[in-house]
């Protein structure tokens, strides 16, 4: 798998009230990851990744994944490092 220590959210932007490990799920929904990868890499169940990415979809106005990660990248909530993303899943 990547190394999601690479994965980072800037600090210094508006973080629409994300906590951070709603932060992390971003990241990692961005960088790729399904629900259940994210989940075992942040240490949660797969159910309650599923239910961080719906409320963070709640708090941007986005419907799905999809647009999370685009909502993700227009806003540069998610600065990921290019290098992290060897796809050695």
């Amino acid at each position: 798998m990547p190394n999601a220590g690479l994965l980072s959210i800037e600090v210094n932007r508006n973080d629409f009230g994300l906590i951070e490990l709603e932060k992390q799920v971003v990241a990692l929904t961005v960088a790729g990851y399904s629900s259940q990868e994210a989940a075992k890499r942040i240490g949660i169940s797969e159910p309650a990744a599923r239910l961080h990415i719906n409320c963070i979809c709640d708090k941007l106005r986005v419907s799905n994944q999809f647009e999370l990660v685009l909502f993700a990248l227009q806003h540069q909530l998610v600065d990921i490092d290019e290098s992290s993303l060897d796809d050695d899943r």
